[in-house]
């Protein structure tokens, strides 16, 4: 978590709650880590971080915004901040893909 936490922290989030989410309770088998988390400002953050050798494409920033959508299904309300943690190639499309949405890519 502290591996997590940290560059986040340089980069000005803190938070007041902050816990892993388990993909299987959303009936997903994805091999990515979820947090879940409350900022200072009470809002809710979604944090995805990714760990991978191959290159992230649309296909799979698609498949996350269906992930984040589940999510909020699943706690009942909207989910504001969605940062994500790639430690993996990122497509150009892609990234431009999840800032349009809104997303916060860092690039680990």
């Amino acid at each position: 978590m502290k591996s997590v936490l940290e560059p986040l922290q340089a980069r000005g989030y803190l938070f007041k709650r902050f816990e892993p989410f388990a993909l299987k309770t959303i009936g997903s088998r994805k091999r990515m880590e979820v947090y879940h988390g409350i900022d200072l400002k009470n809002r809710y953050v979604l944090v995805f971080v990714v760990d991978k050798k191959s290159r992230v494409l649309q296909k799979e920033v698609r498949e996350w915004f269906d992930l984040k959508s589940r999510i909020e299904n699943h706690y009942g309300y909207k989910i504001l901040q969605n940062i994500v943690l790639i430690r993996a190639p990122l497509c150009s499309k892609a990234k431009a893909l999840l800032e349009s949405e809104g997303w916060k890519v860092i690039a680990v």
